[in-house]
């Protein structure tokens, strides 16, 4: 059985299946506060026995950080985890191939092959959950940036004089159009416009075939998929061609990128 992980700022999400993204087994948990590698490692044994699968052909973690060639865990502020070798702790501890990249890639790699990116050579990822992670999908191949850190769609300042971010800017596009920081408030027309500003920005920068948008927020009271893509040209080069804006038709894209990536690696 090859076992897949998301591990997210709020949420930990673990799956089980023999291939593709048809899930034998699924586990939805609250990350809870302070959790450790050492915690993960624990947990993630925890569900191969209970599951009685056996030892895992792969497993593939798709998590909120930036993370590095080999697997090393270099920056997580959701998770407050940074300098962690998380690929070798978990081959260590499972004995098989492990695959570890931020979870965005992971979106975005599931997306090229097979969502709503399948056969378009241009695109942009947005991961809108509790902070808003991004991947640009440029011919046809994740762009990673220069040391793999081009992820931070949610920290593009849309307001200099905002509200102080965790990053330690203000007015980062997270503080106002997040899951994180819209939790319990009234709907509002403020937050759809920041992030139709912000992809407005990406288009004319990018011009990308389709924006695909995933995430927990977008169940949230303030999100609008229609009222947004109505906002976004107001503020797009005019001469620039619109995007395709859809939401991601899987569940949870990161999860599936993470299965797919681990096969591909295995």
């Amino acid at each position: 059985m090859r076992y897949a992980v998301d591990l997210g700022g709020t949420h930990v999400r673990v799956a089980a299946a023999q291939s593709g993204c048809e899930w034998r087994h699924q586990h939805r948990s609250r990350r809870v506060s302070g959790m450790t590698p050492a915690d993960f490692v624990a947990l993630l044994s925890d569900l191969i026995g209970e599951w009685g699968t056996g030892q895992p052909k792969s497993i593939g973690v798709s998590v909120a950080a930036v993370v590095d060639d080999e697997g090393y865990l270099l920056a997580s502020e959701n998770l407050g985890w940074k300098d962690v070798p998380l690929r070798r702790i978990l081959a260590d501890a499972f004995s098989c191939p492990v695959l570890v990249e931020t979870d965005v890639f992971c979106g975005a790699a599931y997306e090229t092959r097979l969502g709503a990116a399948a056969g378009a050579t241009s695109a942009l990822y947005l991961g809108i959950g509790t902070g808003i992670g991004h991947a640009l999908i440029l011919d046809g191949r994740v762009w990673r940036g220069a040391r793999r850190g081009a992820n931070a769609f949610g920290h593009m300042i849309v307001d200099p004089s905002g509200a102080r971010c965790y990053c330690g800017h203000r007015g980062c596009l997270c503080t106002e159009a997040s899951g994180l920081a819209q939790a319990d408030k009234a709907a509002s027309d403020v937050p759809l416009q920041r992030l139709a500003l912000s992809i407005g920005n990406a288009v004319t920068l990018v011009e990308p075939e389709c924006v695909i948008l995933s995430g927990g927020a977008l169940n949230q009271a303030w999100f609008d998929l229609d009222r947004l893509a109505a906002l976004i040209p107001a503020f797009t080069y005019p001469a620039a061609s619109q995007p395709r804006l859809v939401r991601s038709y899987a569940a949870d894209p990161n999860l599936c990128g993470a299965l797919l990536l681990s096969m591909e690696q295995s």
